[in-house]
């Protein structure tokens, strides 16, 4: 499995997660996109940057968002402090991830795993009332 690196940077400082537990998947409801394009996005809303840990491309590739030891934002309050968040492209209310996707996500949530132990994978609406992942 490779990541893609995409040293986006960051507005301000990130927090360091003091745990992980958890991995949250979400969809981007949006057309496939890069990483920096979703950095953007939660730029223009005044966050420091990509609230998602990961982005998994339509073709399967794995992007780098935010940093991996960095709390994400991605999840609200009761989702953010002990997960990784992991975001596919496309919409999930209107389509489905591609076979692609979903093997890369695989080898991600294995490769986690392997680092933090067995991690819960549950959606985005598991933890707030969201139609993500559709």
């Amino acid at each position: 499995m490779q990541i893609v690196e995409t040293n986006l940077q960051f507005n301000g400082s990130l927090n360091k997660r003091k745990s992980t537990k958890r991995a949250i998947i979400h969809h981007s409801a949006s057309a496939d996109v890069p990483a920096s394009t979703i950095h953007q996005w939660h730029l223009n809303q005044g966050w420091s940057g990509i609230g998602y840990h990961f982005v998994i491309r339509a073709n399967g590739a794995i992007e780098r968002g935010r940093p991996e030891w960095a709390i994400g934002s991605h999840s609200g309050p009761a989702g953010n402090g002990d997960s990784i968040g992991i975001v596919l492209t496309g919409n999930f209310e209107t389509g489905k991830p591609t076979a692609a996707q979903i093997e890369s996500l695989a080898s991600l949530i294995k490769d986690l795993r392997g680092r933090y132990g067995n991690l819960a994978v549950i959606g985005h609406k598991d933890v707030m009332a969201t139609a993500c992942p559709g």
